[in-house]
């Protein structure tokens, strides 16, 4: 009696016997109730036709399997006039008809199924003692009504990717209850103009630089307050300053040229490559290798000069782009770019990111060097008993690089900015976004020195350093004149950058005014992919829209 008192067993149920197997624990119940009501008329009967046993999943008991043998019973319908002359007991608070699981078992399996999705929830389930399958799981997802959601206010716009590449969706997410609300299965215009003239209300849209949201934006909640995220903008901005710098390399270059000047002395000489791994290294790199790379890189690089003249020969004899490329063999991306910049430069191919993990041992590794000791495994075993914990390749990468240029000759490590083929287009870009404050001592040198070395480069420098400011400190009032200085700038980059925000002048401005940001919308993208995920293979739209708005 204690056993079956410290059980849960529901009031409704009269407990006969409990049976213990290698399968668990089996509960054999009936109906404490000495009559029941016919679920079609409504009329109560204590006439019994018939028993049958019903068996019902329950929730686990200290991880052992538990279910229930009910004796259910058949009634007699007292109405003469129903049409339903027998019936079968209702098990009221235990489960519902023709169900195979106690409400309290599919209760906890669906918030498992929400949680962990199918393939996951089910092995956490049968760990429980609750074995389903993960179809199950899905079925019960499916089952569970739509989770309501006030209309928002402040609504966030943006797309993920369903098919990364191929198919997108739209996440709609509420910015000040910091909720989604919704998920749409794609990303056009008229689905996001639909939802919105279904759910009036909307005050403000936060949203990227897609003109397809913002047609839709206008046309579902013309009234609503456009505001274009000012991320997206500052990535615009980023994307300009690369195409800008890309064709100025050679100033790139002559400035960190003069910085390392500046700060040790100039460059040394190279050793040649036979002066260099005489007694350095017990194998040394083949040369035949070495000139096999050189080739295969000078052949690359006159390829690609000779499209840019022949772009660019074309062009000039009035071939409209897109022709261009589908003569030359190249994108309409590529043929804008050779027809804008400079002739490509030999590409670079640098291990810069992953030697990034020796930084704190640089200093150690060059002292060494300069001491004689030019051999990777050694230096390797040297640092890893200092704490360093990756692979012998990122010594040999670096040592290579040594090989190549030489030591530096302020015997410090050599930085993007004091390298002799210079920092990247790109990492320039991300210095002048980097906020003053945060630019180290050598930075500012750098800046100083490439605004010297271009009268264009410095002019794009104040205009972005003014830009930033306005978005930094919400003065979008002052964007019209910034677009003017910039139109005017004689700077094609930042010329169409300019006609571009003019275009969507109203939703820029504003989020160079407003504190809404779409900010909070990327963080909902990021939590959606992870559910996504989790779906291995199986998150449908339908499923990722149940689990991610009943988990928000």
């Amino acid at each position: 009696m204690f056993v079956i008192s410290s059980l849960p067993i529901p009031s409704s149920l009269h407990v006969q016997a409990l049976v213990f197997s290698d399968d668990g624990l089996t509960i054999r119940a009936c109906s404490a109730a000495p009559e029941a009501s016919c679920p079609l008329c409504g009329a109560r009967s204590d006439r019994v036709h018939s028993r049958y046993t019903r068996t019902l999943a329950d929730l686990s008991w200290a991880d052992v399997a538990v279910r229930f043998q009910v004796r259910a019973r058949k009634f007699f319908c007292a109405n003469l006039a129903c049409p339903r002359t027998v019936f079968v007991e209702r098990l009221a608070g235990v489960a519902p008809a023709y169900a195979r699981r106690t409400d309290r078992q599919q209760t906890a399996l669906t918030a498992i199924a929400f949680a962990l999705g199918g393939e996951g929830g089910a092995r956490l389930a049968c760990k429980l003692g609750m074995p389903v399958s993960p179809d199950t799981l899905l079925r019960l997802i499916r089952r569970e009504p739509d989770a309501e959601a006030p209309v928002p206010a402040v609504l966030g716009v943006d797309d993920w990717a369903i098919h990364k590449g191929l198919t997108y969706g739209t996440i709609l997410v509420d910015l000040e209850r910091h909720r989604p609300v919704d998920l749409l299965p794609d990303r056009s215009s008229a689905r996001l103009a639909d939802w919105l003239r279904a759910h009036p209300g909307v005050a403000v849209i936060a949203r990227d630089r897609a003109g397809v949201y913002a047609e839709g934006a206008r046309d579902g909640a013309p009234d609503a307050v456009q505001v274009a995220d000012r991320w997206h903008l500052v990535d615009n901005l980023a994307d300009t300053l690369e195409a800008l710098l890309r064709a100025k390399g050679a100033c790139l270059q002559a400035a960190a040229a003069a910085l390392a000047a500046a700060a040790g002395g100039d460059e040394r000489p190279r050793p040649p490559p036979e002066e260099v791994y005489q007694g350095k290294r017990r194998h040394p790199r083949p040369e035949r290798w070495r000139e096999r790379m050189e080739a295969a890189a000078e052949a690359g690089g006159g390829r690609r000069r000779a499209a840019y003249d022949r772009v660019r020969a074309l062009r000039a004899a009035g071939m409209a782009v897109a022709q261009i490329a589908r003569t030359v063999g190249v994108s309409r991306m590529t043929a804008y770019k050779y027809l804008r910049e400079d002739p490509p430069q030999r590409k670079r191919h640098t291990a810069h990111g992953r030697q990034r993990l020796l930084e704190p041992y640089e200093p150690y590794l060059l002292q060494r060097w300069d001491e004689g000791c030019h051999t990777a495994t050694v230096l390797w075993r040297e640092i890893r008993a200092q704490g360093f914990a990756h692979s012998v390749s990122n010594v040999q990468r670096f040592v290579a690089q040594l090989r190549r240029e030489g030591a530096p000759p302020t015997g410090r490590p050599r930085t993007p900015l004091t390298k002799p083929q210079g920092p990247s287009a790109r990492h320039v870009a991300a210095l002048l976004l980097r906020r003053p404050e945060r630019r180290s001592d050598e930075e500012r040198a750098y800046l100083k020195q490439l605004a010297t070395e271009d009268a264009t480069i410095a002019a794009a420098v104040d205009l972005v350093d003014e830009f930033l400011g306005m978005l930094r400190r919400r003065e979008g009032d002052r964007l019209p004149a910034w677009l003017d200085k910039a139109a005017a700038s004689g700077i094609a980059e930042l010329a169409r950058l300019a006609a571009t925000l003019r275009n969507d002048l109203a939703a820029v401005r504003a989020g160079l005014t407003l504190r809404h940001s779409n900010g909070q919308t990327e963080g909902h993208v990021n939590r959606l992919k992870l559910v996504k995920r989790q779906g291995y293979g199986r998150a449908k739209v339908d499923l990722l829209r149940q689990r991610v708005l009943r988990a928000a």
